[in-house]
């Protein structure tokens, strides 16, 4: 059974060999992926190693160049070392329910940690990630026992590595202008150089921020401690307000809030986009070529978000992204993803000067996946506004021209081959979740149009019937007894398993079970469950790959829906042995070292996660009110 309460536990390290030496866990400059704890603001984030090092972070929003980029260049790619200078071994952990990252080190003199934060007030929060005089990054170094001493070195290198930044002092600070930004570092000790030591003691506490203004403007001074500390508080104080919102109150509850804050981390107050993960390239196998910048909002992404939020009670957030999907124009086709402003992004491009995380080139920023068709979005988009009705919410005239559009989408191009939902780069195909999302794009916009008072088009409904028999006679597969990857053969694949979610057959329907169970045993290793079959499938990437952590709670899911709860809290707790020591998911996972693996944190791992808790809580009491998911 895997210890419920994240604070309890921490990762095993070991004593860095000497100082200057390169950190507890490094292998070549570079740490395992899941030896990171994620700050945020909700604009932007931060990646803390074990060893106090922060190796990403891109200011000022999620999209920004990185500002230090270690994580993709241990040579080229900067970042901020904070850490004793003596061997020491160390741990993180949260403070309780909320975002501010704790590391404790101890060495042979003394014990000591750092508390690293990103404000977040309500004040801040709607506003835009400019550049600004008030502090983005603080780390405040308590000591607690002893005396330890302490070496910063900073290594700010903007524009992901690819600038040195030579930084001036006045004496007290550290500052440069660098493509139209200020970056200034102060403290309540003189920072006087890049690489400094000092030493804390009982009591002592040394601050240290980081601010991002216009260029040749300095920050706010942030030299008093106990300004630092007041910040502290009234960001710990918005983290615990908001968590208390969380509805579910089940055996998991530390695991689901965990993975609810850092959902809420992912998402751009401003605008009320949700980006998929804070991170670009972190390869999905180690060496591989699966590299791909998740710095936006896929509509699919968000859309589970978003179905996971509300099954928490998190409606705020839910209506401020119907808000930034309001904006968005589809009166030209539909985008698969977009920026945190709703628009396209740029092309991909790769980034040659970069070596990639422990040397596995290539490094892109964008995302080509953008100009697919992945037809799968329709019906994502339209389940998401159909939740939100569900939960009170009211579909605007202006926002239901956009949603009639995405179903006359889905109506004219459900019989074309697709990307679908895992963005092959291979060929299009007729992908059988692909056809299951069309329909439930007809369904969702009929349900909609009804309670609101719509027109339906009949066609909608001619449609609707159509496919469905179509993916019965095509997308079934008698012989393995599943619905299978695409139409006419006999490949499995576990968005097949998403079926039992979606209403698309009513629960007790065989097909749905025996397609559970042929996906359990053609893709899972233990609890963990592989997307398909690398080998047999053509995506246009010839690499390996991790298993999906998704997939994997989607099976625990779907076993809780059609009432295996037995095997599905089985499955679910053995999963949770996955996460980092934070409680923390990347996209997928090495299924014979246990490594994490791809972009981290992921939204998607995140978000399944919650719905298999809160499906597993409500088929286990009853108690938990059932939202979102059509019942035939």
């Amino acid at each position: 059974m895997v210890a419920n309460r994240i604070t309890e536990r921490m990762p095993a390290t070991t004593p860095r060999a000497a100082p200057g030496a390169a950190g507890p866990g490094r292998e070549h400059g570079y740490l395992p992926i899941a030896d990171y704890g994620m700050i945020g603001d909700c604009r932007s984030m931060a990646l803390v190693g074990i060893d106090g090092s922060i190796d990403w972070c891109c200011l000022p929003r999620f999209d920004s160049p990185s500002v230090f980029g270690r994580l993709l260049d241990a040579q080229k790619g900067g970042a901020w070392e904070l850490s004793p200078d003596d061997a020491f071994t160390s741990r993180q952990q949260y403070g309780d329910r909320s975002n501010l990252l704790r590391t404790r080190f101890q060495t042979t003199s003394g014990l000591a940690e750092i508390v690293d934060f990103m404000p977040v007030t309500e004040s801040h929060m709607r506003r835009h990630a400019t550049p600004h005089e008030h502090p983005r990054i603080v780390r405040m170094v308590i000591g607690l026992s002893g005396t330890v001493r302490f070496r910063q070195r900073l290594n700010l290198r903007p524009g992901y590595g690819s600038d040195g930044l030579h930084m001036a002092t006045d004496g007290e600070r550290l500052h440069a202008d660098h493509d139209g930004l200020h970056y200034c570092v102060c403290g309540s000790i003189p920072i006087t150089a890049r690489t400094q030591h000092f030493t804390v003691s009982p009591g002592e506490t040394v601050l240290v921020s980081l601010c991002v203004n216009c260029a040749g403007a300095c920050g706010r001074d942030m030299t008093d401690v106990e300004a630092g500390n007041a910040l502290l508080r009234e960001t710990r104080d918005y983290w615990w307000g908001w968590i208390t919102q969380c509805t579910y109150n089940g055996p998991h509850q530390q695991h689901v809030w965990r993975s609810a804050l850092a959902l809420k981390m992912l998402t751009y107050t401003p605008t009320g986009a949700i980006i998929a993960a804070p991170t670009t390239s972190l390869p999905e196998w180690i060496g591989g070529a699966r590299n791909w910048d998740y710095r936006y909002t896929w509509l699919r992404d968000a859309s589970f978000t978003l179905y996971s939020f509300f099954q928490l009670g998190f409606r705020e957030e839910a209506a401020a992204f119907m808000r930034w999907l309001g904006r968005i124009t589809t009166s030209k086709g539909l985008k698969n993803l977009y920026d945190l402003d709703g628009h396209e992004p740029a092309a991909e491009q790769e980034l040659t000067h970069l070596s990639g995380y422990r040397d596995s080139p290539p490094v892109r920023i964008n995302n080509g996946a953008v100009d697919q068709l992945q037809l799968d979005v329709y019906g994502e988009l339209l389940d998401s506004v159909y939740l939100f009705t569900r939960n009170g919410g009211h579909v605007s005239k202006h926002l239901w021209k956009s949603l009639r559009n995405v179903v006359n989408y889905a109506c004219d191009r459900w019989q074309e081959p697709d990307a679908s939902l895992w963005e092959v780069r291979g060929e299009n195909l007729h992908f059988t979740y692909s056809k299951v999302m069309c329909w439930t794009a007809i369904d969702r916009g009929i349900t909609i149009a009804r309670e609101h008072g719509y027109p339906v088009d009949e066609r909608w409904r001619a449609t609707r019937a159509r496919i469905k028999r179509t993916v019965l006679r095509e997308g079934f597969s008698s012989s393995k007894g599943s619905f299978t990857q695409s139409f006419g053969s006999d490949q499995l694949d576990a968005s097949a398993l998403r079926l039992v979610q979606l209403g698309f057959l009513p629960l007790d329907d065989p097909r749905l079970r025996s397609t559970i169970a042929a996906v359990d045993d053609a893709l899972s290793v233990g609890p963990l469950v592989f997307r398909y079959r690398a080998i047999e499938t053509d995506d246009g990437v010839r690499n390996p790959e991790g298993s999906f952590v998704i997939c994997a709670f989607w099976l625990a899911d779907a076993l809780a829906l059609i009432g295996e709860l037995e095997e599905a809290e089985r499955r679910f707790e053995r999963l949770l042995a996955y996460a980092s020591p934070l409680g923390l998911f990347s996209e997928e996972v090495d299924s014979v070292t246990g490594d994490l693996l791809g972009n981290f944190p992921q939204a998607f791992s995140h978000l399944s996660l919650i719905s298999a808790a809160v499906n597993i809580e409500r088929r286990r009491t009853r108690t938990l009110k059932l939202v979102g998911t059509r019942r035939r």
